[in-house]
């Protein structure tokens, strides 16, 4: 098999349009917007509860000046008409009553229409999570392998899950509150400058070096939270990698290694969030003084006034001490949101670094659907180079590009032929069969499938014709029923347990416990190889392909298992255009007609028969399974 190019841990790059906070934000904003009904409807019943929530600070005033002292005010004189139903009640207890009676039929109005506008606001920020959730997805799933194989998988599920959630905390928890407490406080802010802007200014003064430290912080805190997610991604990289690796990592003994590795990781992220907690603890006492501030501004001034006679009263200042929290909370409550933003605005730009990614193999614009192929496929002059897909450094040229992996590369397959590659490993065999999937575009030259290149055809349209068996089969944590019918959901059972006849595999699908509803664990670990390699056989066979592209087979599978998938593989190969790879001889003299690549070329062709009379590589590799005893090594053919 092919030595596939190592991924690079590459970072997805950064983009001018992501450059900065205010347009991470915007573009996050700007993805509300198939939900802005329900977000005008939130914000209406957000407005109309307004007036709910401020009343009773004014059923105070008026209770003080009026009631206590019997020294009412403009407000408060209309106030009493009010709650006395035009003059119709007289005398304190009724009116007492009655003010508190209204007190609380307000606050019940202002607990519903709050009520609703949280429901709805929470909904839309629910729903806009799900969509860019599954955005994010779609995109990654979209991705060519080129990009895939350049990025860290445990970064693409911090970007999709870690990220995605510090945006849905965001949403969650800090549109509403942006909005409404923002409101809110403009509100807050006109009614007390109409009661008395003396007393107002003074308390909003403070307000202003709020502003100030938050530019401050916002300038400190934004590279640290950035920082932060990038570590995340590193934490995911290796836990990802780690348990994948866990046979490997215990085999050399490297527990204790990976530990340290693991740790270093951690350590980093968790340095990274003790600035971020550094820089919070410098802001928010200082933004809380602040606060403090405008309360003592508000008594000393409110005060001040009253003493002196200036036309303030001390209803007018108990009302001020009621708003004092609406005007303060807001602008402590909006200071904590504020950090909730910048840590959604650093892993907003992640998100969008996927989403923004441009497709590296997008259809042609006349890209067709073919219905029906007859399974001619060709190679045109093909050369390639992992270059796009991140070619290790060891392989670039001086010139900066991997050097190619293929060169000029012409070969024909004919509908229903069977054609065998065949050489030593890291030849290109297995990028021939990428290349026929169009996993990859070549560099140079054409790939043709009965006579139509692949960039037209449409990639979805593309595969629906092919099947691929590949060395390590890869199955899902599901049933085997489930697995089987991966490629043709709507098969029935009849037809599933056809297929696995086909491939050999029913009988010990029927011997397990739960048949066809036994769960294979993550990649099939509960079962062995060679049952794995069956069932995606079944899986090949239920899918009825035009094309069958078989890489490696059976090279990872048990002896006792070998004889059985043979049987498998020759029926699935009648009637189809095959081509295959394989370090087992048996199964390259099946071909009709085999390719000889060495190093990316091909050497020689025509069917086996002919090429063991004369290519001596290919003689001696077909004797290895006449004489087992023969050293593989030194005969070439180790793949």
């Amino acid at each position: 098999m092919d030595a596939q190019p190592r991924p690079r841990p590459d970072k997805i790059d950064s983009m001018p349009h992501l450059a900065t906070g205010r347009m991470v934000f915007r573009r996050l904003l700007g993805l509300l917007r198939p939900q802005a009904r329900w977000i005008a409807l939130g914000l209406a019943l957000l407005l109309l509860s307004m007036p709910a929530e401020l009343f009773p600070a004014f059923v105070w005033m008026y209770v003080t000046d009026a009631l206590i002292i019997g020294k009412p005010t403009g407000v408060s004189v209309w106030l009493g008409h009010f709650f006395s139903f035009g003059d119709r009640l007289a005398g304190w207890p009724a009116l007492l009553v009655s003010s508190l009676a209204w007190m609380v039929a307000i606050y019940l109005v202002y607990e519903v229409l709050s009520t609703l506008s949280r429901n709805v606001m929470e909904r839309v920020a629910q729903k806009f999570i799900l969509d860019l959730r599954n955005r994010v997805y779609r995109k990654l799933q979209g991705q060519s392998l080129s990009y895939l194989q350049r990025q860290r998988t445990g970064d693409l599920m911090s970007r999709a899950i870690s990220d995605v959630d510090e945006l849905q905390s965001f949403t969650v928890n800090g549109i509403d509150v942006i909005i409404g407490e923002g409101v809110l406080w403009i509100v807050t802010v006109v009614v007390v400058m109409l009661i008395d802007w003396r007393v107002a200014t003074a308390s909003l003064a403070p307000v202003i070096g709020v502003y100030v430290l938050l530019k401050v912080f916002n300038r400190r805190v934004a590279p640290i939270y950035r920082a932060a997610r990038d570590r995340a991604g590193d934490v995911s990289t290796r836990l990802q990698e780690n348990l994948s690796g866990v046979p490997v990592i215990r085999i050399f003994g490297r527990e204790a290694a990976e530990a340290r590795r693991f740790r270093d990781a951690t350590e980093r992220y968790y340095a990274q969030q003790i600035k971020a907690i550094n820089a919070r603890s410098l802001y928010f006492p200082f933004s809380r003084a602040a606060g403090f501030m405008t309360n003592v501004c508000m008594l000393g001034v409110g005060g001040y006034l009253i003493l002196t006679n200036a036309g303030f009263t001390v209803g007018k200042l108990l009302m001020f001490r009621a708003y004092w929290w609406r005007l303060f909370g807001p602008i402590q409550t909006l200071a904590r949101v504020n950090d909730m933003v910048q840590r959604a605005i650093a892993a907003g730009r992640r998100v969008f670094e996927v989403l923004d990614a441009p497709d590296e193999m997008p259809d042609a614009p006349d890209a067709i659907q073919v219905q029906q192929v007859s399974g001619a496929m060709e190679l045109r002059g093909v050369s390639f180079s992992y270059t796009r897909a991140g070619a290790p450094s060891e392989e670039l040229t001086e010139q900066g590009r991997a050097a190619n992996v293929l060169h000029d590369i012409t070969l024909r397959i004919e509908p229903g032929q069977t054609v065998a590659l065949c050489g030593p490993s890291g030849g290109g065999k297995t990028t021939i069969l990428n290349l026929l999937l169009r996993f990859y575009d070549p560099t140079t030259g054409a790939v043709m499938l009965d006579g139509i290149d692949l960039r037209r055809i449409q990639r979805d349209s593309l595969r629906h014709h092919f099947a691929l068996v590949q060395q390590e089969s890869f199955l899902f944590n599901e049933t085997i029923l489930d697995n089987i019918r991966y490629g043709h959901p709507e098969a029935t059972m009849e037809q599933v347990i056809a297929a696995a006849h086909a491939a050999n595999a029913h009988g010990f699908i029927a011997r397990l416990p739960s048949g066809y509803e036994t769960v294979v664990g993550e990649r099939g670990v509960r079962l062995s190889g060679g049952q794995r390699q069956r069932i995606s056989i079944a899986r090949a066979f239920l899918t009825n392909p035009r094309i069958l592209l078989l890489d490696e087979p059976t090279s990872s599978v048990e002896p006792e298992s070998e004889s059985a998938i043979i049987a498998a593989l020759d029926r699935l190969m009648t009637g189809r255009t095959t081509v295959l790879t394989s370090h087992r001889p048996s199964l390259i003299g099946q071909a009709d007609v085999v390719y000889l690549i060495h190093d990316g070329r091909v050497t020689d062709r025509g069917a086996p028969a002919e090429l063991r009379q004369r290519d001596r590589w290919f003689e001696r590799f077909m004797r290895s399974a006449e004489m087992p005893s023969e050293s593989t090594d030194e005969a070439g053919i180790v793949e």
